[in-house]
């Protein structure tokens, strides 16, 4: 399966027009993952895949991995990241995938406490050490389906080509679950050392996933300076290599493609300023929202007719679950236009809001919230229905545990109304009261950016144009998608953004104290 994907590029084809046009790109799906054909940082193929789908690819077993190379054979991809990358602590987990770590039987004084990768070894007394995973002993497989309980391999190797040679035979090393499991597999190992399949490494994955799958190259990883994140290298057998998190390369997403609507609009110019008005409307689908454009160019005598395609891509425009795709194709005078930019659906969202934004240029679709010397904003709400200008401190619940952004968000809409927005200097001032019992450095607002198309907006409808952002936020930032609005606990208790997947103490607010 191939989906096309498109992006935003502005270029300038004569000195007093630009146009937007599209740059494509393919994602190659099979199974639950998808090869993205465009080459990215680890940081920004996370925010991409976590934006479009679930996440970077997490590898949870042999028979995944086999479906990640067999989905890359047809593509001419050396390298590409997948959703592995270095944590804070070094774990011990079971070779077997998704086995939890119930049982221990260490003997004295082991594991030992030292920050390197290292394996479990049974002693001749069926206790357990830490290991140089080099050194070459005997091992004991999982039966697989042709042989019932363990089966000791009397054939030394290091801890790495052990667990081959159980792979190779539809199994893995041992995972020992109690104290019968431990002793039956210290019976199997006829009174040797042998390798058993604990190790201990840093590696996490980016989704929050336990898989302890592992599939490095000989030698990898290897740590250098900086390699915090892993590509699978498919001129090597799809084997894993870290590397420095800053390269740019294609990169693997897993889960559904999410949803995504299609309409059309034309796009056509008139005087300058260029206006933009986007009129956010409930429906049975959720929330339309339309913008209307008046795009300028300057008078010029005896000006000819001007022939434009434009095709624009708008996700996450009003809340992470927004796909809407925006699409249009028109032609047009330059000084006689006017147009209309048609609907884009999101979900899960409160009533209607006009939003009316004056900008000088048509380089980007403005800021909606924290505007520039050159970008004013003005926000009015026909059909509002609560006072969004005051929001009594009765009103506001600071919900003392730490979540991600959409957690958050889902808690204060399932439990109260929405994360707290705030349109006001009142409303900053009573929330800023209640950031002050918070026990995380930064409290969740509703407010979130769209890298797309550059501005902040507010996920619930609101009037008025107070922001509070701190110095080199807002407008002044360079974010990546994915990120979100906090207000600091201490201090000048301003704005500013923050990964989503952060987990800060967060308030809501109710219509009624």
């Amino acid at each position: 399966m191939i989906m096309t994907e498109n992006r935003f590029i502005v270029k300038k084809r004569t000195p007093i027009l630009y146009l937007i046009f599209i740059s494509g790109f393919f994602a190659v799906g099979s199974s639950d993952f998808h090869l993205i054909d465009i080459s990215n940082t680890y940081k920004e193929a996370k925010s991409y895949c976590r934006e479009i789908y679930t996440d970077l690819a997490t590898v949870h077993s042999t028979a995944d991995m086999n479906n990640l190379i067999n989905l890359v054979s047809t593509n001419n991809t050396a390298r590409a990241w997948i959703g592995l990358e270095i944590g804070d602590a070094w774990m011990w987990h079971w070779s077997w995938p998704d086995q939890k770590l119930d049982f221990l039987n260490w003997k004295a004084g082991e594991p030992r406490k030292k920050n390197q990768d290292a394996c479990a070894a049974m002693d001749r007394r069926g206790e357990w050490f830490e290991s140089d995973c080099g050194i070459k002993r005997g091992f004991v497989c999982h039966g697989n389906g042709e042989t019932s309980g363990h089966v000791f391999v009397d054939d030394t190797k290091s801890w790495r080509d052990a667990q081959n040679h159980c792979r190779g035979l539809s199994s893995d090393l041992v995972s020992i679950h109690s104290a019968e499991e431990n002793e039956a597999v210290h019976n199997v190992s006829v009174s040797q050392n042998v390798w058993i399949g604990l190790f201990k490494d840093p590696w996490k994955w980016s989704d929050g996933s336990n898989s302890s799958f592992r599939f490095w190259k000989p030698r990898q990883p290897n740590y250098l300076e900086d390699q915090k994140c892993v590509a699978a290298v498919f001129k090597d057998k799809g084997q894993w290599n870290d590397l420095k998190c800053g390269g740019k390369r294609k990169f693997v997403c897993h889960g559904e493609r999410k949803s995504t609507s299609t309409t059309q609009a034309t796009f056509t110019t008139d005087q300058l300023p260029t206006n933009m008005t986007a009129i956010l409307n409930t429906s049975s689908q959720g929330i339309i929202a339309t913008f209307n454009f008046t795009v300028a160019a300057s008078k010029q005598p005896n000006t000819t007719n001007v022939t434009t395609e434009v095709e624009t891509t708008a996700t996450e425009l009003t809340t992470p679950n927004t796909t809407g795709v925006v699409y249009s194709t028109s032609v047009t005078e330059l000084n006689n236009a006017t147009a209309e930019m048609s609907t884009v659906t999101a979900t899960q969202l409160p009533p209607a809001t006009t939003v009316q934004v004056t900008t000088d240029g048509i380089s980007a679709l403005t800021t909606l919230v924290g505007t520039s010397a050159q970008n004013t904003t003005q926000l009015s709400t026909p059909m509002s229905t609560e006072n969004t200008q005051s929001l009594p401190l009765g009103n506001l619940i600071l919900v003392q545990q730490n979540m991600t952004w959409i957690e958050a968000m889902s808690y204060c809409r399932e439990h109260h109304t929405d994360l707290v927005h705030i349109s006001s200097k009142d409303i900053q001032e009573n929330v800023a009261e209640k950031t002050k019992n918070a026990t995380s450095t930064h409290v969740w607002l509703g407010l979130r950016y769209t890298c797309n198309f550059n501005f902040w907006f507010w996920t619930s409808s609101t009037t008025g144009c107070y922001q509070n952002w701190a110095p080199g936020q807002g407008s002044e930032g360079k974010y990546d998608c994915g990120v979100t609005g906090a207000i600091e606990a201490t201090g000048r208790q301003q704005w500013v953004g923050l990964p989503e997947t952060e987990k800060l103490n967060f308030i809501c607010y109710a219509c009624a104290g």
